[in-house]
């Protein structure tokens, strides 16, 4: 007899009240599924509510309208103030083009100053922050005077470089007349005391 056996026979000859009470419990049954209720329950709080979408929509749509319609009221009631404004002659395409004409060159000539004075003079780090942004705004000029077609719409994207270069002059003469002073200074120093 295999020992497993023997153990059972075992326990039945000992405790036969034991194996009797065993015998007579019902078949163990597994517990019913929870998944399909516990699926429905969380169907039904995700479902959204009328009242918590539509409710607050109404009073936006109310608080909406109770502050537009009196405008729109009270325009309707007063007439338009018309106002007949003197025609304005256009600028002629050619004092457009003499004016791009001169921007340009002002341009240029602020540019190579620029370049000139720039690699002479030192540069305070404040300075060297106020250049790279005056610098960068030029930058985003130049690329909207890339997208100009029209004279007229380029006429301003070169006013507006034209005084950034103007700004950056400023910035880049202000250290070179810095070092300038600095070594008319150190000449009126050495004069002073008889150093050659």
């Amino acid at each position: 007899m295999p020992r497993r056996d023997r153990a059972l026979t075992m326990n039945t000859e000992r405790d036969p009240m034991l194996a009797a009470a065993l015998r007579a419990l019902p078949d163990a049954a597994p517990q019913p599924d929870l998944w399909p209720g516990l699926a429905r329950e969380l169907a039904a709080r995700r479902k959204p509510r009328a009242w918590r979408t539509v409710v607050p929509l109404a009073l936006a749509a109310g608080l909406l309208l109770a502050v537009l319609l009196p405008r729109a009221l009270m325009h309707e009631a007063t007439p338009p103030d018309v106002v007949v404004a003197p025609a304005q002659e256009a600028p002629s395409m050619h004092a457009t083009d003499d004016e791009l004409d001169a921007l340009r060159t002002r341009s240029r000539t602020l540019e190579r100053w620029i370049a000139a004075v720039a690699a002479r003079a030192p540069q305070s780090s404040r300075d060297l922050m106020a250049a790279v942004e005056v610098e960068d705004l030029i930058g985003l000029v130049d690329l909207q005077l890339s997208g100009a077609r029209a004279p007229s719409d380029a006429l301003p994207l070169w006013r507006q470089r034209v005084a950034l270069l103007e700004d950056l002059a400023t910035i880049r003469g202000s250290a070179f007349a810095i070092a300038a002073n600095d070594d008319i200074a150190g000449v009126q120093d050495a004069a002073y005391h008889g150093i050659d």
